[in-house]
């Protein structure tokens, strides 16, 4: 069994929840829901094992195992399987029942069907054997053995009445519902769920499903037919090129025949597999219908190297068939609201991964495909949200060509803060070598008590006070009380341990099979009063922080580094239920374009994403696409970097930019972004940049807002080897002053200290990548009054990084309100001047609702009379700053030139923010309010 750490997770779950309620009195149901693929009977019978293993020489078991269609044949042969080299558990069909009585430690497989069928009278009559189910059970029950029931595929199986009155027949002590989607509202003592996404996670299940897939024009039903087999012959050449002897199979679902039909729904789509030479005789054609001579070719179909490549059904596999291979569905019956789990049933079919991995070569490899000519597709809610996409966006091929870009993936292993099985093994080396045995521990019986107050008076009511009773007493504390406080006593040994309840459950489950080892002692009742004996309680403290050490000293695996050294731009990115389409977007490489939503529906791509996205559509022809990138996932561009905790971590840059002589590697930051993980990833970028040796000249930067302008001015101009990224000599600066203002302090922030781990070496390489001599010794020799000066000006002038901004006395300054501000002519970006501005204000204590800024345009200042309302006495703004003017005279201004009408002193105060023929920055604004704010208040 391939090592899966939620299968661990599942059944130590399972298994710690199964042994607390077998040992009560009261029937018990847990729920059981995973998804198809992800092993479900698989952890069952490791359960099952471990319980039975558990509970020996406690109590007897015996096992009834109820499965829809033929699914409990399927169950029985793999739980054989399973547990034919223990020999402790047998299992048997319900017609192998021996003397009137199920033995211990047996499995009985039913089939649902047949107990639905027959009902109460298989239980009440008897059959040729003189024997009835009624009779087994209470025979069962009178030997003292605990009947545990497991419903496989319960959100079919139990919801009849005829079905519930069978289960209160049985009698169950616990009862296990087992689903990939359990019915809502069930009420249960106890749900263990497996997510779809740490089964993708672990590669045992597709990462997607994709529906008409590179489906073009199509005209009939032969059209889609023709598009699924064209998607089987890709994946087959994929499979070759990996050197894999797989066969991928197409599964081709049929719909039931009409009384209007003219011929057999099967016999329309061998016609058309026909032409494809795809035939019953050459073997390249299975049919697995109901009816017994609709079953052909049907011997090793569920081998990978099988020779069927496609498989004609109706209903017969949606439940309980495995076959890996199964890769594309072609659905050809109506789907409708009657089967809406069986939907979800049949996708299952095409989830799994033939070798239980993902191959990252090949990514196509990694999805299922659905092709459809139905418009009534409708999915359950576990998959429909996060798994089956209807829409994609679509690698634009016709201007895509491959390019070279190695990336790398990070594959993470267990990490020492999360406890694992492997405690167990420390805790018994740990009991041997501080000898926790007979001899040390006093397993006799121990009454615990707890005083109670006897006799008290409160005399004022009114007032807080310490009740004082007149007498004590004391009483027995009973077995729940006793459990709590051993689980707390327990819990409180778990540090530094994470996650949730998980190190409690494993301590707990190590310290049974410890008693049970040692002691021969299996009740964990009985355990938890040996263990909060005054007399022995030290030394199970003792034991236990000693299995801690012993735990964390275990050799850590290392993180490995996946190199795919022939990385592509996705051809499809799969688009589900929270996206956005997103308009006249017409640069990216993939077609359409969507943003996607949080939970709350707004679009999650930050402000400086989509300025920058605006900037990239603005370009000219030498842009030839972008592609915004994803994260985690080995499809997207990835490039490894080392933190301070010794793992590597993927940086997954934002853009990837495509000129015709160039790519760009581009990561934006907001402009006060300086975690000191972007040092890092700014020295993993540039080293990639260096290392980089393919025949295009490759450029990585990290740019914020403060970049934008002079960014695309330097790629329209074709001088990106002259870009120099603000952010990034911010970044630089601000790193090295923190690190030497924190020397200095006896007491460091976290984030601060981290400077003193890894980021000395880091920051040094960091300096030495801005290849700017002057910057590199202005920055090394920035001191402890410097550092804090630096510090403080970042943080509050961010918005002015080229020029020293006035600061001192700047809360003295009075502005007359409101203050509006009318802008002339072209800007490089109104949002991030709005944006700006509104940080500038901010420290003046001037509000939004007391400042306000318009934008004219060079084609608002031909089409309308601007400037009657700029003047004195009539005007609204309090400021002109005027901008690039493509033309100087405008609508009500007779002028040839509008900087020279506006300099009349009819008209507000004017300011020339920058020269007629450039953009005006914010930058630009800035500089010129503060000179006029300090030139007011001077005269003032």
């Amino acid at each position: 069994m391939k090592d899966l750490i939620y299968q661990k997770r599942s059944i130590n779950e399972l298994l710690t929840a199964s042994i607390n309620y077998l040992r009560g009195e009261d029937p018990k149901l847990i729920i059981f829901q995973a998804p198809t693929g992800s092993g479900k009977t698989i952890i069952l019978a490791e359960t099952i094992s471990k319980i039975v293993k558990e509970l020996s020489g406690e109590k007897e078991l015996v096992f009834v195992w109820i499965s829809v269609n033929y699914l409990h044949e399927q169950s029985k042969n793999s739980l054989e399987k399973h547990f034919e080299n223990e020999r402790l558990i047998d299992c048997i069909n319900i017609n192998e029942i021996q003397n009137n009585q199920i033995e211990q430690n047996q499995i009985v497989f039913v089939n649902w069907e047949s107990l639905n069928k027959e009902g109460i009278s298989l239980f009440m009559s008897d059959n040729e054997k003189d024997w009835n189910l009624s009779k087994v059970i209470d025979n069962t029950k009178e030997e003292g053995r605990i009947i545990v029931l497991i419903i496989d595929e319960s959100h079919r199986a139990a919801k009849t009445s005829k079905s519930k009155e069978i289960i209160d027949l049985i009698g169950p002590s616990l009862t296990f519902e087992v689903s990939a989607t359990p019915k809502e509202g069930i009420t249960n003592d106890h749900r263990v769920i497996v997510k779809l996404n740490e089964v993708v996670a672990e590669g045992m299940i597709k990462q997607e499903i994709q529906i008409n897939s590179g489906l073009g024009k199509i005209q009939t039903n032969e059209d889609i037919v023709r598009a699924a087999l064209k998607k089987r012959e890709e994946l087959k050449n994929y499979y070759q090129n990996l050197g894999c002897n797989i066969n991928p199979l197409l599964l081709i679902q049929i719909p039931r025949k009409k009384s209007t039909d003219v011929r057999n729904p099967e016999d329309k789509i061998i016609e058309t597999l026909q032409k494809e030479v795809i035939t019953l005789e050459n073997k390249k054609l299975a049919i697995w219908l109901a009816e017994k001579d609709k079953k052909q070719n049907l011997d090793y179909l569920e081998k990978n190297d099988s020779e069927v490549d496609v498989l004609i059904f109706k209903e017969a596999i949606a439940q309980g068939w495995d076959c890996p291979r199964a890769s594309i569905l072609l659905l050809q019956r109506e789907w409708n609201l009657d089967n809406y789990v069986f939907n979800v049933q049949t996708l299952g079919r095409i989830m799994r991964m033939p070798e239980q991995k993902h191959y990252e070569k090949y990514p196509a490899l990694n999805i299922g495909y659905v092709y459809t000519a139905s418009d009534n597709f409708s999915i359950v809610e576990d998959l429909a949200g996060d798994y089956v996409s209807k829409d994609q966006m679509i690698r634009d091929n016709t201007i895509y060509r491959n390019i070279y870009l190695p990336s790398e993936s990070i594959r993470r292993k267990r990490e020492q803060q999360r406890l694992s099985s492997e405690f167990k093994i420390c805790l018994f080396n740990a009991a041997e070598e501080l000898k926790i045995n007979q001899n040390k521990i006093n397993i006799g019986k121990f009454d615990f008590k707890k005083a109670v107050g006897i006799e008290g008076d409160i005399t004022e009511i009114d007032k807080s006070q310490e009740v004082e009773f007149k007498k004590q007493g004391s009483i027995f504390k009973d077995r729940e009380e006793i459990c709590a406080e051993y689980t707390i006593f327990i819990k409180s040994l778990t540090h530094p341990f994470t996650g949730g309840s998980r190190p409690t459950e494993i301590i707990k489950s190590s310290m049974r099979s410890f008693f049970k080892k040692e002691f021969d002692i299996g009740n964990e009742d009985q355990i938890a009063t040996i263990v909060l004996n005054p007399i022995n309680k030290g030394e199970f403290k003792e034991l236990i922080e000693l299995a801690k050490n012993k735990y964390a000293s275990l050799p850590e695996k290392e993180d490995t580094i996946n190199k795919n050294v022939d990385w592509q731009i996705p051809e499809v990115t799969s688009i589900f239920e929270s996206y956005d389409y997103i308009k006249n977007i017409k640069k990216s490489i993939l077609k359409p374009y969507f943003v996607k939503k949080n939970i709350q529906g707004k679009q999650m791509w930050s402000k400086p994403e989509r300025l920058f996205i605006e900037e990239l559509e603005k370009t000219d022809n030498d842009v030839l696409w972008w592609f915004k990138n994803g994260d985690k996932e080995s499809k997207y561009f990835g490039v490894a970097y080392k933190k301070e905790d010794n793992h590597y971590y993927g940086f997954y840059p934002d853009f990837i930019i495509k000129t015709k002589k160039d790519i760009l590697v581009i990561e934006v930051k907001d402009d006060n972004d300086f975690k000191n993980e972007n040092l890092l990833k700014l020295n993993a970028g540039k080293e990639y940049q260096k290392k980089y040796n393919g025949n295009e000249k490759l450029y990585f930067a990290i740019v914020s807002p403060l970049d934008y302008f002079n960014f695309f001015k330097s790629l329209k101009n074709q001088e990106l080897e002259k870009f120099r990224s603000i952010y990034e000599e911010n970044l630089i600066r601000n790193t090295q002053s923190r690190k030497v203002a924190s020397e200095k302090q006896t007491e460091r922030l976290p984030e601060d200290q981290e400077l003193f781990d890894l980021y000395d070496e880091e920051l040094s390489k960091g300096i030495i990548n801005l290849n700017d001599k002057k910057l590199e010794n202005e920055i090394l020799k920035i001191d402890l009054q410097n550092a804090e000066t630096i510090i403080n000006n970042l943080k509050q002038s961010l918005y002015n990084q080229t020029k020293s901004r006035p600061t001192e006395a700047t809360t003295d300054i009075d502005i007359p309100l409101p203050f509006n501000i009318c802008i002339l002519g072209e800007v490089t970006n109104e949002d991030t001047i709005r944006a700006k501005l509104r940080d500038y204000f901010a420290k003046f204590g001037i509000k939004t609702i007391d400042w306000n800024i318009e934008f004219f345009n060079n084609t608002k200042l031909r089409n309308s009379d601007v400037l009657n309302k700029l003047k004195k006495g009539q005007s609204k703004f309090t400021l002109i700053i005027t901008g690039q003017i493509f033309h100087h005279a405008g609508k009500g201004n007779q002028s040839a030139n509008i900087l020279t009408e506006l300099s009349k002193p009819k008209y507000i105060d004017h300011i020339v923010g920058c020269s007629p023929k450039e953009l005006l920055t914010i930058d630009n604004i800035l500089e010129k309010l503060d000179s006029y704010l300090l030139s007011l208040n001077k005269i003032q």
